[in-house]
């Protein structure tokens, strides 16, 4: 009976795997489509990456319900150190299995992607990202209206000077450790921490309140 759980413990992850992408209402495409039409409205030279914000969010809760995507609040916002890289951050959305956020630093940032069990769009929004997988001599750059597919298990380096929306969809707690820790051997910010994971629980039981997984 000591090994029942090593044995179960597989097949469980298995199964709950598989009916993973049952559980997701976000859509990549929906995402880049909605992103494409605020920076069609917003960016550009001489557009206004705060309205672009605004108009984007407002019409994500149009799409998907303000039950699932959180407002613009400025109150919101948080820095995010991980990999080695550094910006500011505000969740739309965190469950169990998905992630919306929005990322980025106009002053520009580098670092490692992270491996994680869970897939990564990342719409660039404005400005541009550069991201090098292990073999490529030459940078893919994504300029703005674009999406970066990161599947799980893979990473990369990248370099970002702009705002991007990202959607992380698979085993969101299993990512949570990359965002903490240079925490604790960098940066020492523990408020900003405790910001970061009291949103991130609040968002996460909010939703499993309403059903959301």
């Amino acid at each position: 009976m000591r090994y029942a759980f090593l044995i179960l413990l597989p097949i469980f992850l298995y199964v709950f795997d598989s009916i993973l992408p049952n559980l997701y209402i976000f859509d990549p495409v929906k995402l880049q489509e909605l992103s494409q039409s605020a920076i069609a409205k917003h960016g550009g030279p001489g557009g206004n990456a705060t309205l672009l914000l605004e108009d984007l969010v407002e019409n994500l809760r149009l799409e998907y319900g303000d039950k699932h995507v959180n407002s613009l609040n400025k109150d919101k916002w948080f820095f995010n150190n991980a990999g080695g890289a550094m910006g500011s951050m505000i969740i739309l959305h965190a469950s169990i299995t998905e992630y919306l956020i929005i990322f980025g630093t106009p002053l520009g940032t580098e670092g490692h992607s992270g491996v994680h069990l869970a897939h990564d769009y990342f719409t660039i929004l404005t400005g541009e990202q550069q991201f090098l997988k292990p073999g490529d001599i030459e940078a893919t750059r994504y300029p703005a209206g674009t999406q970066n597919y990161l599947p799980r298990g893979e990473a990369g380096q990248y370099v970002l000077k702009g705002w991007a929306l990202e959607l992380a969809q698979g085993w969101i707690p299993s990512m949570l450790p990359f965002g903490f820790l240079d925490t604790f051997t960098s940066t020492l910010d523990f408020p900003n921490i405790w910001k970061t994971i009291s949103l991130t629980a609040k968002g996460i039981v909010g939703q499993l309140l309403i059903g959301k997984i």
